[in-house]
């Protein structure tokens, strides 16, 4: 039976797993600290902080927030302090714009910022049409995005780039890159309670996508986490020449 608020079971489960207590209280620790040291293999701190920060623009889209750790970090360096900065939030869950926004604000009170509630998944939400940004950034998105097309994201989303532009991100690989027993039984755990859904996820198919819609493409595995960064969207007219 259909769900009478519209919501969809992905946004059902979000709506369930981050509530404001969990992402207030223990997001940052348990997924950001934990998790991604002592599970993935790929330490936020030294890896993915540096990593958003250096492709981070005056003009940046963010999807996925969750407590928007990595835009206000970034944002309370001594070098940004005075600078002018348009942050745009997109989220399934309306918990994490809240959480993202209110944080990012706390650490950079000049930003100005705009939240967007919408799924990934689906095409171009009205309050984005029209718009361009020099960067987009998809921080551990893809691993809890469900359905086979879920990497379409990467070609809707780099319409909104600048010619110049750059889409950077990081995910949870699946089971084929496990790093031990360990990793495996988490992974499989996390499938299994819903949380994920990404068992199957390799780095050779998202480097596809991302040639097929980028020129140029880079990405590295570190742990069971894969980043990427691509530059310089494709655009229609490029297959035409």
């Amino acid at each position: 039976m259909a769900d009478p608020t519209g919501a969809t079971p992905q946004s059902r489960v979000y709506a369930t797993v981050y509530s404001p207590s969990f992402l207030s209280m223990f997001y940052d620790f348990y997924v950001l600290r934990f998790n991604m040291r002592y599970m993935w293999g790929c330490p936020t701190d030294s890896v993915l902080l540096p990593f958003f920060s250096e492709n981070f623009s005056r003009r940046h889209l963010d999807c996925g927030v969750a407590t928007g750790f990595f835009p206000a970090v970034a944002l309370s360096r001594p070098f940004r302090a005075q600078s002018t900065q348009h942050l745009t939030l997109l989220d399934i869950n309306a918990n994490s714009l809240v959480a993202a926004h209110n944080r990012v604000l706390a650490h950079s009170t000049g930003t100005e910022i705009k939240c967007v509630k919408a799924d990934v998944t689906a095409p171009l939400p009205k309050a984005l049409k029209g718009e361009r940004f020099e960067t987009i950034s998809m921080f551990n998105l893809f691993h809890c995005v469900p359905g086979p097309n879920k990497l379409d994201a990467i070609g809707i989303f780099k319409e909104l780039l600048t010619d110049d532009g750059v889409l950077t991100g990081c995910t949870v690989l699946g089971r084929k890159h496990a790093t031990g027993w360990l990793s495996r039984l988490y992974v499989r755990y996390f499938n299994h309670a819903g949380f994920f859904n990404n068992l199957d996820d390799n780095e050779e198919d998202i480097r596809a996508v991302l040639e097929q819609e980028f020129k140029e493409v880079e990405t590295w595995v570190i742990g069971m986490m894969m980043l990427f960064r691509a530059r310089k969207p494709r655009r229609t007219v490029d297959e035409l020449l």
